[in-house]
C-alpha cells in the first residue's frame, strides 16, 4: 500500500476556529467528578460529536464509586455512564483510544468558562487541557483518518469514562477489558508546556487512616479520654518520615480532620494520603509500613484505626514495546517539522491502568498546555489542529504497515 502523503486531501484537518468555537462550548459545560448531571449531559454531547466516525456507540453502566464521609464511613455514590465506540472490531491490529470527561472543577468553582480570546495563543478556561482539548484532538485525528484508504486496515475502540480526577476506581475493570481487544492504546492526556510526550509515570495509591478513639468532657473526665487526633498526629509524623527512607518514593499527607470542640476529646480524626513510587513493590511496602506505624500508634495511645485505599493505580514503565511506539510516533513528527521528545512524569492517568494490562500505549496524545488544577489552566491553541494533523499521519502510517481486513 502507498505511504500516507501528508499533502493529500485527505489531511484536510479543521481549522484553528472551528475547533475552538467546540473547545469553548465544551469546556463551558462543567463537568467537575462529582456533578453527576454535568457528565450526563456533556456525555450525550460527546455521542451526537463522535457519531461522526461511524461506530458502533453506547453508554455502560459503571459500579457505584465509594467516597469517605466525615464519620470515616465508606458510603456507595452513583457513578455516571462510561462512553464506548467501536469500530471494525474483527480487524486483525486494534487501538484504543482513551479519555475522560470529568474535571477537578467542582459546580461550585468560579472557574466556569472559557476565556473569551485566545491571548497570544494561549486559551485559558476549565478543562481545556485536561481534557476537553484532548478530547477534541481525539476526535477530529479520527476523521481525517477514517475519511483515508487507510482506514480499512486497522479496527479502533473509544472508551471515555466519568472518573478519572477521582482515580478510575469505577472505570478501573472496564479499561482493562478494553485492553485485553486492542494492541496499542493512545490515552489524550495534556502534554507539558514544552509540547514533549509522557515515557513513564510513578504508581499512585490515595489512602484514608480512620483513627478513633473515647470522647470525654475536658472539665469533667479528660483522663477517660482517648484522643484520636494525638493519636493520628503521631502517625503523620511517622509517616512523613518515610519520605526520607526511601526517596525517590513519595508520600504526602493531604488533609485531615476531626474533633468538635476545644473541651471535648476527639474520637475521630481521618487522614487522607497519597503514595507515589516507580515500583509497585515499593508501594506495597510503603502501604506495610503504615500499617506497622498504626499498630504501634493504636496499642499506645490505646485508639483503633482503619485504613482504606481510595485508589490504587500501578507505575507506567517505559517498556521496549512502548519505545518501539515513540519512535514510530517519531518518524511522523519529522514529517510534519514537529520534534518529538518524551520524558518521565510523576503524574498518573488511566495509561497507568493499561499498562498493567502490558498494553504500550502512549498517554499524553492531548493538548499542549499547563497549569493543571489550577485557575489558570490553559492551552496553546495551535496544538489542537497540530496534534489532530500528527494522530491521523500516525494512524495512517500504522494502518499502512498492516493489511486490510
Amino acid at each position: 500500500m502507498e505511504k500516507p502523503n501528508t499533502q493529500s486531501p485527505n489531511f484536510h484537518i479543521p481549522q484553528k476556529s472551528q475547533m475552538l468555537a467546540i473547545l469553548h462550548a465544551w469546556s463551558n459545560v462543567n463537568t467537575g467528578s462529582d456533578n453527576i448531571a454535568g457528565i450526563i449531559g456533556f456525555c450525550s454531547v460527546l455521542k451526537l460529536a463522535f457519531s461522526t466516525l461511524g461506530g458502533q456507540i453506547a453508554t455502560l453502566k459503571l459500579p457505584p464509586r465509594q467516597k469517605l464521609d466525615s464519620k470515616g464511613s465508606l458510603v456507595a455514590t452513583p457513578t455516571p455512564e462510561a462512553l464506548h465506540i467501536i469500530k471494525r472490531p474483527k480487524a486483525k491490529f486494534k487501538v484504543l483510544f482513551g479519555g475522560h470527561m470529568d474535571t477537578v472543577y467542582p459546580s461550585t468553582s468560579n472557574f466556569q468558562t472559557v476565556d473569551a480570546k485566545d491571548n497570544e495563543g494561549k486559551l485559558r478556561g476549565p478543562g481545556v487541557a485536561d481534557m476537553k482539548g484532548g478530547l477534541l484532538i481525539m476526535l477530529k485525528g479520527l476523521e481525517v483518518f477514517e475519511n483515508s484508504l487507510f482506514a480499512k486496515n486497522i479496527g479502533w475502540e473509544i472508551l471515555i469514562t466519568p472518573d478519572e480526577e477521582i482515580g478510575s476506581i469505577s472505570s478501573r475493570n472496564l479499561w482493562l477489558e478494553c485492553a485485553k481487544r486492542c494492541d496499542i492504546g493512545i490515552i489524550f492526556e495534556p502534554s507539558p508546556p514544552d509540547g514533549s510526550f509522557v515515557s513513564e509515570r510513578k504508581g499512585s495509591m490515595n489512602l484514608a487512616v480512620v483513627m478513633k478513639g473515647t470522647s470525654s468532657h475536658v472539665g469533667r473526665d479528660f483522663s477517660s479520654g482517648r484522643n484520636a487526633i494525638t493519636a493520628l498526629s503521631d502517625f503523620i509524623v511517622q509517616a512523613h518520615s518515610i519520605n526520607q527512607k526511601n526517596n525517590p518514593l513519595i508520600l504526602n499527607i493531604g488533609c485531615i480532620e476531626g474533633g468538635s470542640a476545644s473541651n471535648i476529646v476527639a474520637d475521630l480524626a481521618i487522614c487522607k494520603l497519597n503514595i507515589r513510587a516507580d515500583l509497585q513493590e515499593q508501594m506495597e511496602d510503603t502501604y506495610i509500613q503504615l500499617e506497622n506505624i498504626l499498630e504501634s500508634v493504636s496499642a499506645k495511645s490505646e485508639t483503633s484505626f482503619k485504613i482504606y485505599t481510595l485508589s490504587n493505580r500501578p507505575p507506567k514503565p517505559f517498556t521496549s514495546a512502548t519505545e518501539d511506539l515513540f519512535n514510530d510516533l517519531k518518524d511522523c513528527g519529522q514529517k510534519l517539522g514537529i520534534d518529538i521528545t518524551w520524558k518521565p512524569s510523576g503524574g498518573v492517568c488511566d495509561g497507568n491502568i493499561l499498562a498493567q494490562a502490558d498494553l504500550p500505549t502512549i498517554d499524553t496524545f492531548g493538548a499542549i498546555g499547563g497549569n493543571l488544577h489550577t485557575h489558570e489552566e490553559y492551552i496553546l491553541t495551535e496544538s489542537l489542529s497540530q496534534r489532530a494533523h500528527l494522530l491521523s499521519l500516525f494512524l495512517m502510517q500504522l494502518a499502512a504497515k498492516k493489511e486490510p481486513l
